[in-house]
């Protein structure tokens, strides 16, 4: 959740596709001692913070075992480089991956029907698109990769009245459940295709993907995260925002949420993140669960291969199962294909994204709804510095 806009970059237009070329121009291509490319990336960062005047803090950590190199830097209200975030849509792939955990145990599948586990009334009215009620046909991985057809409670625009957004940012201390939104959605909102037919960013999807692992579990959603990953990789600073706490009790509160001019890191209705995105960690928590994903730790090798059923999402962009690829090679012809990268991100511009080439995660944040295009471009010219510590 978090502002995704089904991101505005996802139909990114001609000009702004122009002007990505041009930064991304080949104009040196000399070879970066390591040393050179981290104050390179470093004055990236830096830049990117203080040339934008939404943009209040920047965080950043980029790690290769293959290159040797582990590089933390803050910016801007983000002093301290340990500092915890809101990961908004980031914290989908963890549902995706205690989805699949279940998957591995042979408690349901991916082609399992969601009708099959979760109460009736729950899915009144979600998928009812053209008169017809689809709720039958709607499997696991329509939910995973967003092709089940549902309305996006969070940006889905009813015919009359407003948004979730709107209504929301009109009355910040109203709380929101999970529940609540999707009752909003069957009273405000409908079904934008049948099941499997085109893909659709919704984060009603991936609250029924939380209710159903409680419903297979028979455990709260938060509960399950701790058991199943925060508490077995030793991710101390993490927890479901408003749901739980961290492990360590000394972590430090959350870094600031804007959502262009409004800053909206106390407003109650953020608890309704929840399974689409409601974690709160630290780059460092996030590098220990993205390599034990990379490493096969959370999820063997065929389920990681499962999650590619990839649904076009936007131009150079593929949703898998709780992933996201980008492929830079599609914004610039200069980039190669080998610097393609997978992970997530949230559209208040945090990120969390691996290459394989170079064994490289990228993990941070802006915190700044209006910074999601130019994170893609700051993410390639990261990856741009590290292909040329190898030249």
């Amino acid at each position: 959740m978090m502002m995704d806009t089904t991101m505005e970059i996802a139909l990114m237009p001609a000009p702004w596709l122009i002007l990505t070329m041009i930064l991304l121009l080949p104009t040196t291509l000399a070879a970066l001692a390591p040393a050179a490319a981290e104050e390179k990336i470093q004055q990236l960062l830096e830049k990117s913070v203080h040339r934008n005047r939404h943009v209040h803090l920047g965080l950043l950590l980029v790690h290769s075992d293959k290159l040797g190199i582990h590089w933390k830097y803050a910016v801007g209200e983000a002093e301290d480089v340990d500092a915890r975030y809101h990961i908004a849509s980031i914290g989908k792939i963890f549902t995706s991956t205690l989805v699949s955990q279940l998957v591995e145990e042979g408690k349901l599948g991916f082609d399992t029907p969601i009708a099959t586990i979760l109460p009736e009334p729950m899915l009144d009215a979600l998928f009812v698109y053209q008169g017809t009620d689809h709720r039958d046909m709607v499997l696991v991985r329509h939910l995973l990769n967003h092709t089940s057809g549902a309305a996006d409670w969070f940006e889905g625009q009813p015919k009359d009245g407003p948004s979730f957004l709107e209504q929301a940012l009109a009355e910040p201390r109203r709380t929101w459940t999970s529940d609540d939104v999707l009752e909003f959605v069957r009273k405000r909102l409908k079904a934008v295709a049948p099941p499997g037919v085109k893909f659709h960013y919704s984060d009603t999807g991936y609250h029924l993907l939380g209710k159903l692992i409680e419903q297979v579990t028979g455990d709260l959603l938060h509960a399950v995260l701790h058991e199943r990953i925060f508490d077995p990789l030793d991710m101390r600073a993490s927890q479901m925002w408003l749901y739980s706490e961290p492990a360590d009790a000394d972590a430090p509160g959350m870094l600031p949420i804007w959502m262009g001019e409004v800053e909206v890191s106390s407003h109650k209705w953020v608890k309704a993140d929840w399974a689409g995105g409601g974690v709160v960690t630290s780059a460092e928590d996030l590098l220990k669960y993205m390599q034990a994903l990379v490493n096969h730790e959370l999820v063997g090798k065929g389920t990681l291969a499962a999650w590619q059923d990839w649904a076009r999402f936007g131009y150079g962009m593929d949703y898998g199962y709780g992933i996201l690829q980008l492929n830079f090679h599609k914004f610039s012809p200069f980039l190669s294909k080998d610097l393609k990268v997978w992970g997530n991100w949230g559209s208040i511009s945090t990120f969390m994204f691996y290459n394989r080439k170079h064994d490289v995660y990228m993990i941070g944040a802006f915190n700044q709804s209006k910074y999601i295009r130019r994170t893609v471009v700051f993410l390639m010219r990261v990856m741009q510095a590290i292909e040329r510590i190898t030249r």
